[in-house]
């Protein structure tokens, strides 16, 4: 009996919507084309704010574009945010 009531529950939350947060919020992004000889620092340091830290900038791009590594080649698009 308590399973059951166990289980109907937890169905319930399953069709319940759920709120998703992060530290930062939603980011407004766009993509942009790698070019020949650009590595992921040289472009960070292009886009990152004057006074900005280059290095967190890069950390933003890899989480964006799910990246393991930093490695770019040069016609790979990738996402960045609109600033």
């Amino acid at each position: 009996m308590v399973s059951a009531a166990a289980l109907a529950w937890a169905g319930i939350g399953l069709c319940m919507p759920v709120r998703a947060t992060s530290a930062s919020g939603p980011v407004e992004v766009t993509s942009y084309t790698v070019q020949p000889g650009q590595s992921l620092w040289t472009y960070a340091e292009m886009a990152t704010p004057e006074g900005g830290d280059v290095s967190s900038t890069v950390d933003e791009l890899m989480r964006l574009n799910g990246m393991d590594g930093s490695a770019l080649r040069a016609g790979q698009r990738i996402i960045v945010p609109k600033r």
